[in-house]
């Protein structure tokens, strides 16, 4: 199995579209997702984990100039069992590029709100995008929130082997898969923005 490898680069993005509105911001697109549990076995990889990657890091891109900046944004979920990190917001990458970029990501892992969640088959994923975080020391911030719902059997696929181990990523016909953008309003910094201090 080959995985996505993690990048240390940052990336560019195009400007804020400061004039769009809700209504006109396009939905964000998950163009790859992989979970993995291990087989428990002795000797292998305790780890379970979901890489997931977004095309655009630029989060306000509009449905009428969807100008696609350079780079993807990338975040990795690991964990071992049976400390799965639901409601833990951690930061993702902007990866593939070679110049700086003014946006910063974050991910959290969220409990599916349904009879039969699981955090490998059956999770909600909510990110969360400001921009230039290191130079925020204003009392108010905006940032831009979606979350996505992923579900064995609805628009996840895979297999698990004989070992134990599981793997599961995107259907062909999910893929991409949009995830509807909103903005909120926080008081703070961006930096806790990202990590939903004080947002309404």
């Amino acid at each position: 199995m080959q995985l996505h490898r993690r990048l240390h680069a940052l990336g560019t993005a195009l400007p804020l579209f400061a004039s769009a509105t809700l209504a006109q911001l396009a939905p964000w697109q998950v163009a790859y997702i992989q979970t993995w549990s291990p087989s428990g076995r002795p000797g292998s990889n305790p780890d379970y984990y979901i890489h997931v990657n977004i095309t655009n890091p630029d989060p306000t891109q509009a449905v009428t100039e969807p100008g696609i900046a350079q780079g993807q944004v990338y975040c990795d979920i690991t964990w071992l069992y049976p400390n799965t990190p639901y409601n833990q917001i951690s930061a993702c990458e902007i990866v593939n590029t070679t110049v700086p970029s003014p946006w910063a990501w974050t991910i959290e892992l969220l409990e599916a709100d349904d009879a039969d969640p699981y955090p490998t088959t059956n999770f909600d994923l909510r990110w969360r995008a400001a921009s230039n975080p290191g130079a925020s020391t204003e009392a108010n911030a905006e940032i831009w929130t979606g979350v996505g719902k992923f579900e064995v059997a609805d628009n996840l696929q895979g297999t698990c082997a004989a070992s134990g181990f599981c793997v599961w990523y995107l259907k062909p016909e999910s893929t991409p898969f949009a995830v509807n953008v909103t903005s909120v309003q926080c008081q703070g910094t961006v930096e806790e923005a990202l990590h939903d201090i004080n947002c309404s």
